[in-house]
């Protein structure tokens, strides 16, 4: 049960850094309602990996899923849409070395628990890919490395991009 409510936790804390563009900016004025962004986020780090909202929100997932506030209270729309700024979606905003638990103190920690938790039991009947290469591709690397500023060798960023792709 403690690793359950351990791994549920992670999982919504695991939401909240993949959220790495405004969300107001997806805001429709008419209705204040915002839609997940459509492009496929680069969840940056050592070795950047690829998340899609659109195929997470197609399964019947809803913001709640994984966005959750400070105090571990879920997030809906209409909160994420009413928020004055999005830094607080960022699992690194509370997930760091300052976090209570050690487990849960770098936000890679925290996503792998959440994700291969999901992908393990999964939803509504379809199970999530585990393999590291799923959500770690060589396009999130190119992503990652063309958004950093390039290193003073070029060897350096070959090595990189295929370690992003390799075992985890």
């Amino acid at each position: 049960m403690k690793k359950t409510v351990i791994a549920l936790t992670m999982m919504c804390a695991a939401g909240l850094t993949i959220t790495m563009i405004d969300l107001h900016a997806a805001t429709t004025p008419a209705t204040g309602k915002i839609a997940a962004p459509a492009q496929e986020l680069v969840i940056k780090g050592k070795k950047p990996a690829l998340f899609s909202h659109a195929k997470h929100t197609a399964l019947g997932l809803d913001c709640t899923t994984c966005h959750h506030d400070a105090k571990h209270q879920p997030l809906n729309e209409a909160a994420i849409a009413g928020l004055a700024n999005t830094d607080g979606l960022h699992c690194a905003t509370c997930h760091n070395e300052k976090f209570a638990n050690a487990k849960l103190q770098k936000p890679m920690d925290v996503f792998h628990a959440r994700c291969k938790t999901c992908h393990t039991t999964g939803v509504n009947g379809k199970k999530g890919p585990t393999a590291c290469t799923a959500c770690h591709k060589a396009d999130a690397a190119a992503s990652e490395q063309k958004a950093a500023p390039a290193p003073a060798t070029t060897s350096a960023p070959v090595k990189k991009k295929g370690k992003a792709v390799e075992g985890c």
